[in-house]
C-alpha cells in the first residue's frame, strides 16, 4: 500500500452506528466497534459517534475497557434544539455529561470532538448575533475546562441545501476563529463546520460550500450513512451516493490546487477510479496532485474526518480495486 493512501485513509472514518438507519443498541455498537479497533484497518478507523444523552450509559458496559485498544476516543454530538437558549441549555448538558463520564473512568475516555447543531431559529432567521452568541458559549465552556474537546463542529439544521446561507454561517464561523486567536483563548483551537452528505445534496452545493470554507479557513467534517468507496446508486432509497475517496480526493485538492467550483464538481462525481493515482510521494485525479506532506497537514488541519455508520462498506470497494 501506498504512503500516500496511508495518510489519507489515517483516522478518517468516525463510526456512527447509533445513528440512523441503523441505531445500533449501544452495547453492540461499542462491541463492533472494539473489534475494529483491533482489525486490519483500525488505523482508517477514528473515534466513536455518540449522541451526549447516551455518554452517561458508558458507565454500564465497562467491558469495553477489556476491549478497546487504549482510550475510548468519542465525538459527542447534541440535539437539535429552536432556540439560543435551548442551545446553551445543551451546552451545560453535554459538559456535565462529558465530565461525568471522564471521571467515572478516568484517563480511559477521551472526548476529541464535539459536533452541535446550530440554533434552528438563528439559523432560518439568520441573526448573526445569536449565532454568534450560540458560538461564544461552546468555546467559552470548552475552554474552561482540559476535558473538553477543543474542536467544535457546527452542523446546520434540516435538509437545507441553500450555498448562500451555508456561506452566511461559514464566514460567521470564521470571523469567530479570528476572534479566538485575537484573544488566545488556552484549550481551544477552533470551531469547523459539519456537513451532512445524507440526504445527498447536489454536488454543487457540495462543491461550492467546500471551496468557500477554504477560502475562509474554516475545517470541514462530512457524515453520511451509505457512502460507498467511489460513487454509486442506493437503489433502495432511489438516490445518489457519494464516494469516500471522492470527498476526501476533492478537500485535498481544493487546497492544493486551488479548484475551481466546476473541477471540485468532477472530483466529486468521479466514478472512473484509474482516474486517481496513488504513489508513495503523492495522490492525484487525472493530472492535479496532492504531495504526502501535504495530505497529512490538510487532513489534520481542514479535512477532519466522516461519520459513517457502515464502516466496512467503503473498504470492501477499496480492496477490490487493490486501493487496500
Amino acid at each position: 500500500m501506498f504512503k500516500s493512501v496511508e495518510q489519507l485513509l489515517s483516522d478518517c472514518i468516525d463510526y456512527a452506528a447509533l445513528k440512523p438507519p441503523v441505531e445500533a443498541p449501544l452495547r453492540d455498537a461499542l462491541r463492533h466497534y472494539a473489534e475494529l479497533t483491533t482489525g486490519e484497518y483500525d488505523w482508517i478507523l477514528s473515534r466513536f459517534v455518540i449522541p451526549h444523552s447516551q455518554v452517561p450509559d458508558l458507565a454500564l458496559f465497562s467491558d469495553r475497557r477489556d476491549r478497546v485498544q487504549g482510550p475510548l476516543n468519542l465525538c459527542i454530538f447534541g440535539p437539535i434544539v429552536n432556540t439560543l437558549h435551548e442551545f446553551k441549555n445543551t451546552v451545560l448538558n453535554i459538559e456535565k455529561d462529558i465530565l461525568s463520564a471522564h471521571s467515572g473512568f478516568p484517563g480511559e475516555v477521551r472526548t476529541n470532538i464535539l459536533e452541535l447543531t446550530l440554533p434552528k431559529e438563528s439559523v432560518e432567521n439568520f441573526n448573526a448575533e445569536e449565532l454568534v452568541k450560540a458560538i461564544e458559549a461552546v468555546v467559552r465552556t470548552s475552554a474552561d475546562s482540559r476535558l473538553l474537546p477543543h474542536r467544535v463542529y457546527f452542523e446546520i439544521p434540516g435538509d437545507n441545501t441553500d450555498v448562500e446561507l451555508a456561506k452566511k454561517i461559514i464566514k460567521v464561523i470564521a470571523v469567530h476563529n479570528k476572534s479566538v486567536l485575537k484573544r488566545k483563548i488556552e484549550n481551544y483551537l477552533f470551531s469547523g463546520l459539519k456537513i451532512n452528505c445524507t440526504p445527498t445534496p447536489p454536488s454543487n452545493y457540495l462543491a461550492e460550500v467546500m471551496l468557500y470554507a477554504r477560502d475562509a479557513n474554516v475545517a470541514v467534517k462530512f457524515a453520511g450513512h451509505n457512502i460507498s468507496s467511489f460513487p454509486s446508486y442506493d437503489y433502495e432509497t432511489n438516490t445518489r451516493v457519494f464516494g469516500l475517496m471522492n470527498i476526501l480526493m476533492a478537500g485535498l485538492l481544493a487546497y492544493t490546487q486551488d479548484l475551481t467550483i466546476e473541477e471540485t464538481v468532477e472530483v466529486l462525481e468521479e466514478k472512473n477510479s484509474s482516474n486517481f493515482i496513488f504513489k508513495d510521494g503523492y495522490i492525484a485525479w487525472r493530472e492535479l496532485a496532492a504531495p504526502l506532506m501535504e495530505i497529512k497537514m490538510l487532513r489534520m488541519l481542514s479535512i477532519t474526518s466522516i461519520n459513517l455508520t457502515d464502516f466496512e462498506l467503503p473498504l470492501e470497494g477499496l480492496k477490490q480495486r487493490s486501493i487496500l
